[in-house]
């Protein structure tokens, strides 16, 4: 069962955290298969990432920062499509 009526395995999607340049540390993994609308919380910096110079500030959807930007355990509603979260950095 997938969910809503009519949603396929296809219709399942991920959420995917990228270290955006961390020169330490590991991304989280969220082991999550979502539907549209699922509520999924965004993860914490398990991993202890690092970037000299920079002050980890939770995740955006974009590399450059011009998406939407997620705290750390912040929930969401997954959209229809795969996503991936970038390490927000701001300059220390």
């Amino acid at each position: 069962v997938y969910g809503a009526a009519g949603e396929t395995e296809a219709d399942v999607y991920t959420v995917t955290y990228d270290d955006n340049g961390a020169t330490g540390g590991t991304v989280p993994t969220d082991t999550g298969n979502y539907v549209t609308g699922d509520v999924v919380t965004t993860k914490t910096n398990s991993g202890t990432l690092v970037r000299t110079s920079f002050v980890f500030s939770g995740w955006n959807t974009a590399a450059d920062g011009s998406g939407i930007n997620y705290p750390v355990s912040t929930p969401f509603a997954m959209g229809g499509a795969d996503l991936t979260l970038y390490a927000r950095w701001i300059a220390a």
